[in-house]
């Protein structure tokens, strides 16, 4: 598969195109949490979002090409989410609530994202689309090994980068984990995110002070 079968087609430039394009997007995370991965296919997205199949592919060439879409909508997201990590960096800030509130805020960026666990499983797909994840605790990793550094840890740059991708991986099975729990017993979801929190400033406390 070349790079350029994960791209659309075409980025819409019209308000029309933008909203065919979100209606595509949205309709494929609810039946991803229908169907699952291997149930998905363009015929079954144009059945249900009321499009003809050469729409659709106007847009995107394949299927990988949409949750590739669907990732990166997913990561942007997760992103913004846990924007408050870059204030780990400020010694004054309690690095504790700091947490607790990163975790609270990507548990209501997970809420309100469609197709959340499907998406997340999608990302495992092909090497293409595991990628973006990669990318994005990447990305997250160096906002809290800079924060870390700048707390006065004496400690290599290389481990922490090993410490925050421990932390956010670790951290994200774990919600993973709750969320499923919560679709039948929100009581369950609501003591794992308490031990998610739990556990994620327990590990923490070697590194932040």
């Amino acid at each position: 598969m070349t790079d350029t079968d994960l791209h659309p087609r075409m980025v819409p430039a019209q308000k029309r195109a933008e909203e065919t394009v979100k209606h595509i997007l949205n309709t494929s995370a609810t039946l991803l949490d229908e169907v699952g991965l291997d149930g998905f296919n363009t015929n079954l997205l144009a059945d249900r979002s009321g499009l003809r199949v050469g729409t659709i592919y106007r847009y995107f060439p394949n299927k990988l090409a949409i949750l590739r879409a669907l990732i990166l909508e997913y990561a942007n997201q997760m992103k913004m989410a846990l924007e408050n990590f870059n204030d780990l960096a400020d010694p004054e800030k309690e690095w504790q609530h700091i947490i607790r509130s990163s975790i609270d805020n990507y548990v209501a960026a997970a809420k309100k994202q469609k197709g959340f666990i499907s998406i997340r499983r999608a990302m495992q797909a092909a090497p293409e689309l595991s990628a973006i994840e990669k990318h994005l605790v990447r990305d997250l990793s160096e906002s809290i090994v800079e924060a870390i550094i700048k707390r006065g840890a004496n400690v290599s740059k290389k481990h922490l980068f090993h410490v925050a991708g421990t932390f956010l991986m670790a951290a994200a099975a774990t919600y993973d984990l709750a969320y499923l729990k919560g679709k039948k017993n929100h009581q369950a979801e609501a003591e794992i995110i308490a031990e998610l929190k739990l556990m994620s400033i327990s590990y923490l406390a070697n590194y932040l002070a």
